[in-house]
């Protein structure tokens, strides 16, 4: 029953290979793209290093739910997603590099706040959330928690003795306090390093829609991986049963996270506010990113929805398989819609709430001001009888105005959901997803895959003294 997997040359030089061809690409879109200080270099980065390290702690996430709910099915499955967290070391490192960039400037990610003068024109607890030393102490704090409880959680969840009773409620322990620290640090990165690229834009359901593409990814991979090695040997107690259980929650995730960008989607454009619809707009301004949109859409929605939701594809290898390297291609490029745009569109910021958030935000303050002053004549004492006419005229003319401008901008908006102005230019996007934006992600892809192997020959594939073991083996996913 033990095993131990062996990382050999013929698995280490094709991830080497990748790597290496992922350098290059970053070399090439520093060098190519030197506009704009870089930007196409830099949001490559941060894609890349985000996405593939929020699939590493959703990783040890997973495990520790199935930890604490006593789910016996995972078990033979168990080491490969604990080890899906080699990558948050390399992924720390190039979130420092990033974290850096905001105190030196040798980039533009956060321009829109970590400027002064950008600072200035943010609200004030904004000003406050987005102060840059405290902006890097808590990106520190996610990282430092991580890369200190998660190895504490893969070695409790692991132990040779994890049969007794006392060793087990302490995996069980770790297993919740893990999930306490994913829970709210997940949330919080993804405000930090991604939402914080538009710091006017908001959205409340924004962790979790993150939360539910890691949970995609990870699921993918966790399928990609566990075929992989049972092709070479490995895992030969695993069956189509256990890749039937992970291509369920691969679909249910998929399903999950079409709920959350739906009513993102649905509910911002009905109700038409800037600080809301600004993100769709700006981005339906630029070609690339209207297509790359529904190409996402297409992918983590309609291809899971058509292909895996039959009880059969979720136990062919090939198809679950093939299902899964989409699944996790269509969430890369999810990631690249939220974070390309700002950075690259340097004249972007503001281009298309401009006058309707201005005609919304004066007459909303001239209502306010009018009934103020209206109600201040009716409670001084001098007025106590009547309100002098030609005054009361005034204001409600006043109102009158503002209502109409208000109505007038919303009209507005409706009119331009996602086009520019006529006679108005669309901003300048340096953003593209090309030959370098594929370099990148097979090296980024080749990065996490060798910290995967390396993770992985630190133990058992398979803990025997499991006490969930032979539920695991006798494993049957029953018809419906």
């Amino acid at each position: 029953m033990t095993e131990r997997f062996e990382f050999t040359d013929s698995i280490k030089k094709p991830l080497i290979y990748a790597i290496i061809a992922g350098v290059i690409g970053l070399v090439l879109s520093y060098f190519l793209y030197p506009e704009n200080e870089h930007s196409r270099f830099w949001t490559n980065l941060l894609t890349n290093a985000y996405f593939f390290t929020g699939i590493g702690i959703f990783g040890l996430f997973f495990i520790a739910a199935t930890q604490l709910a006593y789910a016996g099915w995972i078990v033979v499955v168990k080491r490969v997603m604990l080890s899906l967290f080699g990558f948050v070391k390399v992924g720390a490192v190039f979130i420092l590099l990033i974290v850096g960039g905001v105190f030196l400037h040798y980039h533009n990610l956060y321009n829109h706040w970590c400027l002064p003068e950008a600072r200035a024109t943010l609200d004030v607890t904004k000003q406050a959330f987005l102060d840059p030393p405290m902006w890097a102490l808590r990106i520190a704090i996610y990282f430092i928690l991580w890369l200190i409880v998660g190895p504490i959680l893969i070695k409790a969840v692991t132990r040779n003795d994890l049969s007794e009773k006392s060793v087990y409620k302490k995996s069980k322990l770790i297993s919740a306090l893990w999930i306490v620290i994913f829970a709210v640090s997940e949330s919080f990165i993804s405000w930090d390093l991604i939402m914080s690229t538009d710091p006017h834009w908001y959205s409340t359901l924004f962790g979790w829609y993150n939360f539910a593409s890691y949970g995609c990814a990870a699921f993918a991979f966790t399928i990609l991986l566990v075929i992989f090695l049972k092709s070479k040997g490995y895992l030969a107690q695993v069956n189509e049963n256990h890749i039937h259980d992970l291509g369920k929650f691969m679909f249910g995730f998929s399903i999950f996270w079409t709920y959350l960008w739906f009513s993102q989607f649905m509910l911002q454009w009905y109700a038409n506010l800037p600080e809301d619809t600004v993100y769709w707009v700006k981005r339906f301004n630029v070609p690339t990113f209207k297509f790359t949109i529904f190409l996402a859409l297409a992918i983590n929605f309609l291809f899971p929805l058509l292909v895996i939701l039959k009880r059969g594809n979720k136990r062919n290898f090939k198809i679950v398989g093939f299902a899964a390297a989409l699944i996790i291609v269509g969430h890369y490029i999810d990631f690249y819609n939220m974070v390309m745009y700002e950075p690259n569109n340097p004249e972007a910021h503001g281009h298309t709430e401009g006058k309707k958030e201005a005609t919304l935000t004066a007459t909303t303050a001239l209502y306010a001001e009018n009934i103020e002053a209206t109600a201040t004549k009716a409670d001084a004492p001098e007025a106590k009888e009547a309100v002098d006419a030609s005054e009361e005229k005034e204001v409600i003319k006043s109102t009158e105005e503002a209502k109409t401008e208000m109505k007038e901008g919303a009209e507005h908006g409706e009119a331009t959901h996602g086009e520019a102005t006529e006679g108005e230019e669309a901003p300048k996007s340096y953003a593209g997803l090309g030959l370098t934006e594929l370099l990148i992600f097979i090296g980024f892809t080749g990065a996490f895959l060798f910290m995967f192997f390396l993770e992985l020959t630190k133990g058992d594939l398979i803990n025997a003294n499991d006490p969930y073991l032979k539920e695991s083996l006798r494993h049957h996913v029953e018809y419906a």
